[in-house]
């Protein structure tokens, strides 16, 4: 990986940090496991030429931290009150440089010039620039902080500086690329690492309730913390969807037509190679995988479509279907789940391999003759078992207020869960992607099961009493809190929550109360056909009364503008959001807002589904909700974010702090949001990264009041007025 101590040493890049970390984005080589064929055919494992940071992650003690997998960025923890320092290099060719799938029209190859007329057009000139997104965090988006609107060019070192604030939540975090127009092709090629905050602090209990709310870490000891009896060890996943493609070059395309293809028939240079029957990519023997700009449409590997029709696997850092070691049956396990991709939804599920053999399975997987079409059959064969209970206790890297328990976590791009788990016998089991309906897939698209990757369960070290799901993982987390929760008052406290499945004392954000609400947005995702093409717009909406199913309208849509500042919000200031998802093209859009979280008040179901019938006397079609739902009449949308909702797509989100969430078409969502402490310009956007990409995001401005109604503006702005 080129790392280079030595520099970190030598250059004043790290002088004052607490953390610090050189990376650099360069073109990297290896193989992906195909498991569409055997794993001893030449086609078993594709070679791959990715973008990938490589880099070094220095401990505390000032020792290089080993990272796994090439296509991986290295795992970064960091504590509140930490300066981390990240020296970033840009080794990428210029945009001039490039060598592009295809060919130019006289013959020879392809070459990147000029720039798109559209910042939202995708063009090949954005591919190779860059930079740097702290997923989650709550610091500045300004200068050389948490700033998206900036550009490292090719070429270019630059550094980074992040002062994570002493209050900072411990979570689960990551980052990623993030520069508009070059989003998606670069976390679909892997560009994402693991960011963790980890954090020490107890509770500390008040005459009013939690004075200081303490960490999560705190009762989740981990082993090589030391000093615990009873630890949680932890397993963080990164799942990705890395959308290499191979692609048809002029010398096979001539073999094909040497060897009798007719004309018509022939690819088209640069276009990607698909199986004929399946329509699966495939690479030859020879190929090189890469996510490039297409010859026609630049975004060809992104498309709606694509991901689907592919047949790759979603990964697991970097590996497909992998084995996970080092699991003991009865242990309660800390599993760190990130969806670091672009366009999957995953529901996860782990399920015991009970009625055939483990070796068979594993020579199932090493077959793979069939591909992502013999996927479900072997998730249905093999991986029977009942799917093991699933304690959530944080999202998006926030501890929950009410613990949930269930057999499924589902993650949209972006989402983040804590679970604890715990194996209630030896044996193998599967990690699971498990079916999901077309109304709640990002990609409106019936899927079905997968196996992600397995585990080994070793025998219980003890006996294991009173079972092993939900109540034993909560037995356990309340053994861990009498052990390790110093102040008793505060003890007594977090084991009578934990009772009522609360977690009251590691909540970090306040509840946001009606009182405090001081503004309003609303924010509406609209996805719609116009005679240029597809437009990606972000508008507001207000009520309206229609007989169509649609009780609001659209108003003052428009794409994402560079130079325009969306919305100017006030620091300290507190707004109730609504939003939804609109549009002639009916799909969801995972909605991110960058700096604060915010705390989720409802989910109302607003519209029933297709299949109610109207009138009297109809019968609805089975599956469908809310049919009594009038969407003229507020007083009949349903709450869906209660914990027994209809809606397993926001079950139990009900008061739950969040920086990104799935927001479905006929759904409003009700969210509030505290600006505190940050000014600047940042983003809000839809987490399907070729939707930002091509323009369904704003900037938004949070600004200081002046004290006269207005917002304070520049110094130039003041010596202006002031001359005046």
């Amino acid at each position: 990986m080129n790392a280079r101590p030595e520099a970190l040493i030598e250059t004043d890049d790290c002088l004052g940090a607490d953390v610090c970390y050189d990376l650099s984005l360069r073109y990297v080589d290896g193989q992906l496991r195909n498991p569409a064929f055997p794993a001893d055919d030449p086609g078993g494992f594709d070679d791959v030429r990715l973008r990938a940071y490589g880099g070094l992650v220095l401990d505390d003690q000032g020792s290089p931290v080993a990272q796994d997998n090439p296509f991986v960025a290295p795992v970064v923890e960091i504590a509140p009150g930490d300066t981390f320092r990240l020296t970033f290099e840009n080794e990428l060719p210029r945009p001039r440089d490039m060598v592009l799938p295809g060919e130019a029209p006289g013959g020879g190859s392809l070459s990147c010039i000029g720039e798109p007329a559209d910042h939202n057009a995708p063009h090949c000139s954005n591919f190779n620039l860059t930079n740097i997104h702290t997923h989650g965090l709550w610091v500045s988006p300004l200068g050389n902080s948490d700033n998206v609107l900036l550009t490292v060019n090719p070429g270019i070192r630059f550094t980074y500086e992040y002062n994570i604030p002493n209050d900072h939540p411990a979570g689960t975090f990551w980052y990623h690329a993030h520069r508009h127009g070059s989003t998606a092709p670069q976390v679909s090629s892997g560009m994402a690492g693991i960011l963790l905050i980890r954090g020490n602090r107890q509770p500390v209990l008040g005459a009013a309730g939690w004075a200081l709310p303490g960490d999560l870490d705190v009762i989740l000891p981990r082993p090589e913390v030391g000093g615990h009896d009873l630890t949680f060890p932890e397993r963080t996943m990164l799942f990705q969807q890395i959308a290499y493609a191979c692609r048809w070059s002029r010398d096979q395309v001539a073999a094909l037509e040497a060897s009798g293809t007719p004309r018509d028939e022939l690819p088209v240079v640069g276009s990607i190679k698909t199986d004929t029957e399946t329509g699966a990519w495939i690479c030859d023997e020879g190929d090189v995988g890469m996510v490039e700009p297409g010859p026609v449409n630049a975004f060809d590997q992104l498309t709606p479509t694509a991901w689907p029709a592919s047949g790759r696997y979603t990964a697991i850092n970097g590996g497909i279907q992998q084995e996970q070691p080092g699991a003991v049956a009865g242990r309660v396990e800390r599993w760190r789940l990130i969806h670091g991709g672009v366009r999957e939804t995953i529901g996860v599920q782990i399920r015991k391999v009970e009625t055939r053999p483990v070796d068979a399975l594993r020579t199932r997987l090493s077959e793979g003759s069939e591909g992502r079409d013999r996927a479900d059959e072997t998730v249905e064969e093999f991986c029977s078992g009942a799917p093991v209970e699933l304690v959530r206790v944080a999202t998006d890297g926030l501890t929950r207020p009410d613990i949930r328990t269930g057999s499924e976590v589902i993650l949209q791009p972006a989402y983040r869960e804590d679970v604890l788990v715990s194996f209630p016998s030896e044996g193998t089991y599967c990690i699971v992607d498990a079916e999901s309906a077309a109304q709640a897939d990002i990609n409106v698209n019936d899927n079905d099961s997968a196996i992600l990757g397995f585990i080994d369960v070793a025998p219980a070290e003890v006996q294991l009493e009173g079972g092993s799901g939900a109540d034993h993982v909560l037995a356990i987390l309340a053994q861990s809190i009498e052990a390790t929760i110093e102040d008793g008052a505060a003890r007594d406290v977090i084991l009578d929550d934990l009772s009522a499945g609360r977690l009251d004392a590691f909540v970090k954000h306040r509840d946001i109360s009606d009182s405090e609400v001081s503004g309003g947005q609303t924010v509406g995702f609209a996805l719609n056909l116009k005679p240029g093409g597809v437009a990606f717009e972000i508008g507001n909406f207000v009520p309206t009364h229609v007989s169509n199913g649609a009780p609001f309208a659209l108003v003052d849509e428009a794409a994402y503008e560079a130079s325009r500042i969306d919305r100017v919000l006030p620091l300290r200031g507190v707004d109730e959001w609504t939003l939804s998802s609109f549009g002639s093209i009916a799909v969801g859009h995972p909605f991110h807002i960058h700096v604060n979280p915010f705390q989720i008040v409802e989910v109302l179901k607003y519209r029933p589904d297709p299949g109610c019938t109207s009138g009297t006397g109809g019968t609805p079609s089975e599956g469908a909700q809310g049919c009594s739902i009038d969407p003229n009449d507020p007083s009949t949308y349903i709450d869906v974010s209660v914990p027994d909702s209809i809606e397993p797509q926001y079950a139990g989100f009900k008061d739950t702090w969040k920086d990104t969430l799935f927001v479905l078409p006929g759904y409003l969502v009700k969210m509030r949001t505290r600006y505190e402490r940050y000014i600047g310009d940042f983003v809000m956007h839809c987490h399907i990264l070729d939707h930002e990409d091509q323009g369904m995001m704003q900037n938004i401005r949070i600004a200081l009041p002046d004290g006269k109604g207005g917002f304070d503006g520049s110094m130039t702005r003041h010596i202006a007025q002031d001359g005046d």
